[in-house]
């Protein structure tokens, strides 16, 4: 009898440790989302939107103009890009913006 009134103060004193770990993490990892992109230069130029991952990550996405086209893998707010006209932009010159849910040009 003693041991399962062990057992039971145990179980029930333990429920706040349990439930605090299985609580998401979400400010420790944002999760990637599609973000729309566009080109909005005159006809015959070419936007290179360079993105900056958290971490230091990159890529270039290249779109001509009057394009417009959602990028995944990226994280609304978290990660930054610049855009070059008709090539990449100058990393020392570039000037680099959050990226937002709603367009990014």
């Amino acid at each position: 009898m003693r041991l399962l009134f062990l057992i039971a103060a145990l179980t029930i004193g333990s429920a706040p440790f349990v439930a605090a770990s299985a609580a998401p993490a979400s400010s420790a990892k944002s999760t990637t989302t599609k973000a729309p992109f566009g080109c909005e230069a005159r006809a015959g130029q070419i936007c290179y939107f360079q993105i900056f991952y958290q971490g230091g990550r990159g890529r270039v996405v290249v779109l001509p103009s009057g394009m417009k086209e959602s990028i995944p893998e990226v994280r609304i707010g978290i990660d930054s890009y610049c855009v070059g006209l008709n090539g990449r932009p100058a990393y020392d010159k570039c000037k680099r913006k959050l990226i937002n849910a709603s367009y990014n040009y």
